[in-house]
């Protein structure tokens, strides 16, 4: 088991965090106090089982995010390892994270480097009160940039109005005369976070964490 792991299991929560103690943690100067984000007990049983199945099926953590958040093709491949008479067999991305990271720099050398995004809800999500939304915006080509957090936000706004997901802050700021800038800004409306290094589960691959607060 990591430090990480261990740390999760020390801070595990019993009620749900709400909007103003997720404001008073993310919103806080101080880095370390995105630690106290935590899940509750089941949650994270759920996060290791899916942990632990992903890393049964897939040769990497990083193979599996390649395919099912950037479509990239994949292949079963031989991990020459025996169990029960039995060679298994791991999925991995074609190409692999290393061969992707190698064409990247040739193409940052050449000038056409591409960016690929992904938003999607978080599969592992912390405990948040109802009504709460976790997004993450996945990049592939560098880090996210302020102009793609403030894009991927009011992509989940449009979202909220189609799914009736959008809290009263939302309906007001979108009925007023509130700017795509104020709205995406808007802490009652808006949180979002980059973990600092020590702190990422996945730092070959950069990602933002954006919360929506919707109804609920």
């Amino acid at each position: 088991m990591t430090n990480n792991e261990d740390e999760a299991l020390n801070r595990l929560r019993d009620t749900p965090l709400s909007w103003p103690e997720l404001q008073t943690i993310i919103l806080s100067p101080n880095v370390e106090d995105l630690a106290k984000l935590a899940r509750s007990e089941e949650q994270e049983n759920t996060y290791r089982t899916g942990r632990a199945n992903i890393k049964n099926e897939w040769e990497s953590i990083y193979d599996y995010l390649l395919c099912t958040k950037f479509s990239f093709d994949w292949v079963v491949e031989s991990t020459g390892v025996c169990v029960e008479n039995n060679i298994q067999r791991q999925k991995r991305s074609k190409p692999t994270f290393q061969e992707h990271l190698n064409e990247q720099q040739q193409r940052e050398k050449e000038g056409t480097c591409t960016i690929q995004l992904n938003l999607c809800i978080n599969d592992f999500p912390y405990y948040f009160a109802p009504g709460i939304q976790h997004w993450v915006l996945w990049k592939l080509g560098g880090g996210v940039t302020p102009d793609e957090i403030a894009q991927a936000k009011l992509d989940i706004l449009k979202d909220s109005q189609l799914q009736e997901t959008m809290n009263d802050r939302a309906s007001e700021c979108l009925e007023g005369n509130d700017t795509e800038d104020q709205i995406v800004n808007d802490h009652e409306v808006f949180l979002h976070w980059i973990n600092p290094p020590h702190l990422k589960s996945l730092p070959g691959i950069d990602h933002v964490h954006i919360l929506f607060h919707g109804a609920g």
